[in-house]
């Protein structure tokens, strides 16, 4: 929650158009603060070799992007219908795990993802500060969240990494890349020049919003991750939604946001329909996994057969890398987060080991 305000007031509030600076920021508190966790021993951050973290170059390519553009969004759309929206990258996600991953979406799911996109195609109708380049961009930006979320399930299996240290590896290798780009295309030196030259950039108000911004992507993946583990999935989805309510409500009185009644009444729309999106994948998270019916067997007899072994397969709440944490909406991370935690495969050595 704090997170979208404090990079929406860094974006618009202070007009700090510099996005790749700013997540460059991020990513450098991140990778301080967990070699600082893994030194006091509060987290293990296991090796791997060049040729698995080689499989998370594309994730982290994804991670950039999706980053990216979730910022230059953000400063163009205002936070309730930016929320809205994002939410929508479930549809993106489902098509990609379709297609990539031969998985296939529940009916309940895709009514309930219906209803959403119903509601927020309403609150846009009614939208009194419609920007379209602001609309592209957070389009794009599900598409590329759907990429990043769908590649990280791909490669979870070869690295075989929890949430944080994912995120730590990804954070790693995309940080030489974001500085790159940031000084080759001279934006390290606009921002440079925008401190020395820009009065309001001096003030102890940007210096919090910019502190607070660059330990958001620490934050939100650092509790989300241990709210997960220390509850469960289901308190992680409540407080998901608590938290859209609450920010689709403080973003009402935030910057640049002007009322209209079927603005508020596609929000509201679209706000069940999140709690009722989350309220399906809790309970398909909780149905026993079916089993595969052998060839010339009845659908009876295999229902009465004892069902086989299974163990959890590499459960990782792929919100935790889904963006530079307050920029990628976490609904969208808790909804992909209960998904893990139904996926169960069968646990041979041979699934996980990409040398064999």
């Amino acid at each position: 929650l704090g997170g979208v305000f404090v990079n929406k007031a860094t974006l618009s509030a202070y007009d700090f158009g510099y996005p790749f600076t700013l997540m460059a920021a991020q990513l450098s508190v991140s990778i301080v603060a967990l070699n600082m966790l893994r030194l006091f021993g509060f987290l293990e951050l296991p090796k791997r070799t060049w040729r698995e973290l080689s499989y998370l170059c594309v994730p982290s390519v994804f991670f950039i992007l999706n980053v990216t553009v979730g910022l230059l969004a953000l400063k163009l759309v205002n936070i309730p219908m930016f929320s809205a929206f994002r939410r929508l990258s479930v549809v993106n996600v489902m098509i990609l795990e379709y297609f990539v991953l031969g998985k296939l979406a529940s009916s309940k799911v895709i009514y309930t993802i219906m209803f959403m996109s119903f509601g927020s195609l309403i609150a846009a109708f009614g939208d009194l500060t419609f920007d379209p380049i602001g609309y592209i961009l957070v389009f794009l930006n599900n598409f590329i969240t759907g990429g990043n979320l769908v590649s990280i399930k791909k490669v979870s299996n070869v690295v075989n990494l929890s949430a944080l240290p994912l995120f730590y590896y990804v954070s790693s290798i995309s940080l030489p890349i974001v500085a790159l780009v940031a000084y080759s295309s001279g934006e390290l030196a606009q921002a440079t020049e925008a401190f020395r030259t820009r009065p309001e950039l001096n003030t102890y108000g940007f210096a919090l919003a910019l502190s607070l911004s660059a330990a958001s992507a620490f934050m939100i993946n650092f509790f989300t991750n241990l709210c997960t583990q220390v509850t469960s999935a289901l308190a992680t989805a409540i407080t998901g939604q608590t938290k859209n309510i609450l920010q689709t409500i403080l973003g009402i009185f935030a910057w640049g946001y002007k009322a209209s009644f079927l603005n508020l009444l596609g929000l509201a729309l679209a706000l069940v329909g999140s709690c009722l999106f989350a309220w399906v994948k809790w309970n398909e998270s909780r149905a026993p996994p079916q089993q595969p019916i052998p060839p010339g067997a009845s659908p009876a007899s295999a229902a009465a057969s004892p069902a086989s072994t299974t163990v959890p397969a590499n459960n990782i709440p792929a919100g935790a890398v889904a963006g530079a944490g307050a920029v990628s909406d976490r609904d969208i991370a808790i909804s992909v987060a209960l998904d893990e935690y139904k996926e169960k495969t069968v646990g041979s050595p041979e699934k996980r080991d990409p040398k064999r």
